[in-house]
């Protein structure tokens, strides 16, 4: 086997290559040196070697846990722009768009001048068939050289290719290598003079000197994304180090320490919040590879999570929860010899935790000021690490409504609601929803503060219930079927659970007290009706960026239709709490569960 030229790096990070200055590591990292050199490269792989090709990364998230196999970049390679007669150009593929432009107009030809707008390679342009100003790729394209898994090269023609709006098809195993454009002659002074218009303009309207990829989602028919993204109030909106512009909201910048998972979420919570105010789905423009960062870690010895803090009680109505679930999380610990000291958290919790000397905190606090993301910012100032999700998600998922909004912008089911503020809306809400209907306080969990209404009366009387929480209140789409919830565990679904009781729907009472509640766990689904449930759960969660272990409830209504209903990301460690249950079903005994979330605290 003869050697490549080109050059080939191991775990290279992928985040110094792409616009977003973000992404995980890829397996094998290859560079070209000339085209000879990439044929004699491919012809040389593995057949089942995965491979993923990408230019200047300015139209291309990768996630956090990189890319496997081979990522063969084009970056100042694949740089041959030559004309061929008097109308034509040859260009390869990773040639930046922005010094094409400019080659066709030093040599008098005109009709692509748009391409000075697009921030990436002749190659990713024509992937996606990339357009700015008016002009698109294709428009011009007259035959493209195209290279295969078996190194062979071929040509092909416009015709031969399904293009529309920011979509090429192309299979799977074929990679554009260069591009022949049929131009016109034209003016050469006006056609410089139009690129340097087209580029002030561009520095004019968008984020050019901060990281971003362009432009995220497509224009709807007969709209433009960044209107609806700027009237849904979303300009400046921040998720960790992901914001939207300020200049323009299309564009999405690491305002300084952004992960791709921070941009992944911003991503979806636009998507949610403009669906909801405007019935519209905007579509990604950006091309999301690459594995999410892997944050289990499997820990074999007690000492090695030093000493924890099970911080327990708080001060929301969860409290009695919290303290039983503390309290049976501190007894699973120590019996497996962990160093654990329990702590009530009633006052200041910056104060407390500031004078003990503790490695990492098991947080098991129930509801606001534990599950909200409020503990875990505290946590990451004192940079203590901690169990389960993060800040983000944590408020997320403690926010139901704000919840429903991402799943309904990722288009995953969940029944109908309304925002309830006061009596005045209720028959509104009994023509949006009628009868029966669930009245819930947004921000309290364990069916705290929920009522059954199937009146107006008791719709009257629901609302003041919930209210008495001070927080958003709503009344949702009664759903008529089975109960289930999903346990989650360092990124696997547990078995499911099928809950019954007498009750007129699973309430505190219910959870904490009954002893009729009924949970079957097998759930008596069949296994391909279980897995589908599983699968839901855990891309319900994942949307809104749950880590470590969650509990993810759901119906199934009368239509076999599944409902998300809500994510807990502390779920209840009690005698009647559900996680425990899927886990013994699964295995794994209470004492095991405990160390496995307690492993959720040792992050990459």
């Amino acid at each position: 086997m003869s050697q490549t030229t080109g050059q080939i790096r191991y775990n290279e990070p992928l985040a110094n290559y792409t616009s977003w200055r973000v992404g995980g590591v890829a397996d094998k990292f290859y560079q070209p040196a000339d085209k000879a050199d990439l044929i004699q490269f491919i012809q040389n792989l593995p057949k089942n070697e995965p491979l993923f090709w990408m230019g200047l990364g300015s139209n291309l998230l990768i996630r956090d846990g990189g890319i496997r196999g081979t990522v063969i970049n084009t970056k100042n390679r694949l740089k041959i722009c030559e004309r061929i007669n008097d109308e034509t150009i040859y260009i390869e593929a990773g040639v930046p768009c922005a010094l094409v432009a400019k080659f066709c107009a030093e040599q008098g030809l005109v009709g692509a001048e748009f391409l000075a707008g697009i921030p990436g390679t002749m190659g990713g342009a024509l992937k996606m068939n990339a357009g700015a100003f008016g002009g698109e790729t294709w428009a011009i394209v007259e035959s493209v050289e195209m290279l295969n898994r078996h190194g062979a090269i071929f040509t092909k023609f416009t015709n031969e290719f399904e293009i529309s709006y920011r979509h090429v098809n192309l299979k799977s195993d074929e990679w554009f290598l260069a591009v022949t454009l049929k131009l016109q002659k034209g003016d050469t002074s006006e056609s410089q003079q139009n690129i340097k218009a087209l580029l002030a303009k561009r520095a004019n309207s968008q984020p050019t000197n901060q990281p971003s990829c362009g432009s995220v989602f497509k224009n709807p028919k007969g709209d433009f994304a960044a209107r609806l993204i700027e009237v849904s109030g979303l300009k400046g909106f921040k998720i960790g180090g992901a914001q939207v512009s300020e200049k323009h909201a299309n564009f999405i910048i690491n305002a300084g320490g952004a992960t791709a998972e921070n941009i992944e979420q911003m991503i979806a919570y636009v998507q949610a919040q403009v669906a909801q105010k405007y019935g519209i789905h905007l579509q990604t423009e950006v091309c999301i590879v690459g594995e999410k960062l892997n944050t289990k870690q499997k820990i074999e010895r007690a000492e090695d999570f030093g000493t924890v803090a099970v911080l327990m009680g708080g001060n929301s109505a969860e409290r009695e929860v919290s303290l039983r679930s503390g309290a049976a999380v501190h007894a699973a610990l120590v019996a497996r010899g962990v160093e654990a000291i329990v702590m009530d958290v009633k006052d200041n919790v910056i104060n407390t935790l500031a004078k003990l000397k503790v490695n990492r905190v098991f947080n098991i606090i129930h509801g606001r000021g534990g599950e909200d993301g409020v503990l875990q910012g505290i946590l990451e100032v004192l940079n203590l690490p901690y169990t389960g999700s993060g800040v983000l998600a944590s408020a997320l998922a403690m926010d139901k409504l704000r919840t429903k909004l991402c799943w309904r912008g990722a288009n995953l089911p969940t029944p109908d609601w309304f925002v309830l503020k006061t009596e005045n809306d209720i028959d509104t809400c009994i023509e949006a929803l009628g009868f029966p209907i669930i009245v819930k306080p947004s921000l309290e969990g364990s069916s705290v503060g929920m009522s059954k209404a199937k009146n107006r009366e008791e719709l009257v009387e629901a609302l003041k219930i919930a209210l008495e929480c001070n927080c958003e209140v709503y009344a949702e789409a009664w759903v008529t079927g089975d109960e289930y919830t999903v346990g989650i565990l360092q990124g696997e679904a547990l078995p499911v659970i099928r809950l019954e009781t007498p009750r007129e729907f699973y309430d505190y009472e219910a959870k904490y007290n009954s002893t009729t509640t009924q949970y079957h766990c097998p759930c008596g689904l069949n296994a391909e009706q279980e897995k589908q449930l599983q699968e839901l759960a855990l891309q319900a969660s994942d949307i809104i960026g749950v880590e470590g272990w969650a509990r993810v409830d759901v119906f199934i209504d009368q239509n076999g239709q599944v409902q998300l209903i809500e994510v807990n990301t502390v779920p209840g460690m009690t005698d009647h709490s559900l996680v425990p249950m899927a886990a013994k079903q699964a295995g794994i005994n209470f004492n095991e569960l405990v160390w496995r979330i307690l492993e959720t605290s040792i992050r990459k």
